[in-house]
């Protein structure tokens, strides 16, 4: 999944992101959006997303995103 795939996935919507950390290699999942602060981002290996469930911003190596899908 690159870059833009997921900005897009997120610009309009609330979504729930599964990646896996790197650090642990475990997987997790996070409701989120993009940051409400966050204009706009540039291309890059990591996104910031805002975490809806703990009220704050995170950010997320791409290459690490297993799937990107509705809420429910």
């Amino acid at each position: 999944m690159s870059f833009s795939e997921v900005y897009k996935h997120l610009l309009q919507k609330r979504k729930k992101v599964t990646y896996r950390s790197l650090i642990s290699n475990n997987t997790y999942s996070v409701h989120c959006t993009l940051p409400p602060h966050i204009k706009k981002q540039a291309v890059s290996d990591k996104i910031v997303v805002w975490d809806i469930d703990k009220n704050k911003s995170m950010d997320i190596e791409i290459n690490t995103i297993e799937r990107v899908e509705e809420c429910t």
